[in-house]
């Protein structure tokens, strides 16, 4: 089995598992809705997140789309040092972008915590994710 194998796997389980875990959450108590001020999605309990703990801002996206156009069309900066998206901040991140030459690492944050280690291009964070970001080599 590929580690690209493994890591769907890993996703599939993670989508589940939250899904349950924020059905629970739901029927025990009612959530203010975020809205993403860009599309006006909403996301009731689970905005994707981005922790930029890197020494360079980044661009993160709250659209996903379907092309990197649009992605880069829904684009907003997260400099350094600084969060975007989240629950409580009606904001819901969809990916952020690493550019070429570089890698990004650190971890997602959840129910199944993994390390991450991200090379040029988009990379997608679902609504369930809380990305932390703390290395960025070019």
């Amino acid at each position: 089995m590929s580690f690209l194998d493994t890591r769907h796997r890993m996703e599939s389980v993670m989508v589940i598992a939250a899904a349950l875990a924020g059905l629970s959450v739901a029927a025990a108590q009612p959530a203010a809705a975020a809205v993403d001020g860009a599309t006006g999605q909403s996301c009731s309990w689970a905005c994707g997140k981005l922790t930029n703990s890197t020494n360079a801002g980044l661009w993160a996206t709250v659209e996903w789309g379907t092309s990197d156009s649009e992605r880069f069309y829904w684009k907003r900066w997260v400099p350094a040092g600084t969060s975007m998206g989240g629950n409580s901040s009606g904001v819901d991140v969809d990916g952020v972008y690493v550019a070429g030459g570089c890698v990004a690492s650190g971890y997602v944050a959840g129910i199944l915590s993994r390390p991450v280690w991200w090379s040029g291009g988009w990379h997608k964070i679902s609504g369930d994710e809380h990305v932390v970001l703390s290395g960025l080599s070019c």
